[in-house]
C-alpha cells in the first residue's frame, strides 16, 4: 500500500478562520485559536472548507468497499472493466503470515485464479465477464477527495484497533500526511475515544479485536471509560 497527497487547499487555516468569523466568532480572537476551539468542541462545519486528495495505491477491494463507507468523499477507483487484471497483485493479511500452511493455500489461490483469468481471455470472453472471478484482495487503485470534517471522523473510526488491520493500516498512513501539514487540526487526533474523550465502542471493547485496546484498563494511565462507564442507566 502506498498513500500520496496529490493536492490539498492551502492558507486552510486562514479560510477556516475567516468561516467562523462570518458565523459571529469575534475577530479578536487569532486564527489558530479559532481552529482549536472548532475542532475541540466540534464546531466543524468551518471544516469541510478544505479538502485533500489522495492517490490510494494497491488497496484492496475490500478496503475500497469499507472506504465507501465514508460518503463524504470522491471516490475514482480503477476500472476492472477497462483494465487487464491478469497479473493482479493481492493484499495478505497477516494471519496468513503466520501460518506457513495457510500461507500457501491462500497463494496458491490466487495463482489459479490468475491462470483461470488468463484462460477466459484467451478464450474470448471478456474483461466485463472475467472480472467477477477477482477475489477481493485484488489490488486496486484509488483516487480519494475528503474534507477535513470527513478526514476527522475517518480517522475516529479507522484508528481503533478493532478497525480492519488494512484499513487501519490506511489510516496511520492518511494521519501522517496530514498531521504534517495540519497539526492544528489533526495534531491530537486518534480514535473515537481520544477525540470524545470516552469510548461509544461499549462491550465490544473486550471482543477479540478489541484485545490490544491500550485504553480500557480501568485504574491505569490513559483509561478512557465507555459510555456505558458514564452514562446514567435507566430501565425503560
Amino acid at each position: 500500500m502506498k498513500v500520496t497527497l496529490l493536492k490539498y487547499t492551502k492558507g486552510g487555516t486562514d479560510l477556516i478562520a475567516h468561516s467562523a468569523r462570518v458565523s459571529g466568532v469575534p475577530d479578536t480572537i487569532p486564527d489558530d485559536e479559532i481552529v482549536r476551539m472548532i475542532v475541540d468542541n466540534d464546531y466543524s462545519s468551518a471544516l469541510e472548507h478544505i479538502s485533500f486528495t489522495f492517490d490510494l495505491e494497491d488497496i484492496s477491494i475490500a478496503l475500497s468497499r469499507e472506504l465507501l463507507e465514508h460518503r463524504m468523499a470522491s471516490h475514482t477507483a480503477r476500472s476492472t472493466r477497462y483494465v487487464e487484471e491478469e497479473a493482479f497483485g493481492y493484499f495478505t493479511p497477516k494471519e496468513f503470515l503466520k501460518n506457513e500452511e495457510a500461507l500457501k493455500v491462500y497463494t496458491d489461490t490466487m495463482e489459479y485464479i490468475k491462470k483461470a483469468y488468463a484462460n477466459l481471455r484467451e478464450i474470448g470472453v471478456t474483461r466485463e465477464s472475467t472480472r467477477y472471478i477477482l477475489p477481493l484482495a485484488t489490488h486496486t487503485n484509488y483516487i480519494w477527495t475528503a474534507n477535513a470534517r470527513s478526514l476527522i471522523n475517518f480517522l475516529g473510526l479507522r484508528l481503533c484497533v478493532r478497525a480492519a488491520p488494512e484499513i487501519r493500516e490506511l489510516a496511520k498512513m492518511v494521519y501522517e500526511e496530514v498531521v504534517n501539514i495540519y497539526p492544528e487540526i489533526f495534531k491530537n487526533l486518534g480514535c473515537r475515544g481520544i477525540n470524545l474523550s470516552v469510548c461509544p465502542e461499549n462491550a465490544v471493547r473486550d471482543s477479540v479485536q478489541g484485545k490490544d485496546c491500550p485504553y480500557k484498563i480501568k485504574g491505569t494511565k490513559g483509561f478512557i471509560p465507555t459510555k456505558d462507564d458514564v452514562r446514567v442507566r435507566k430501565d425503560w
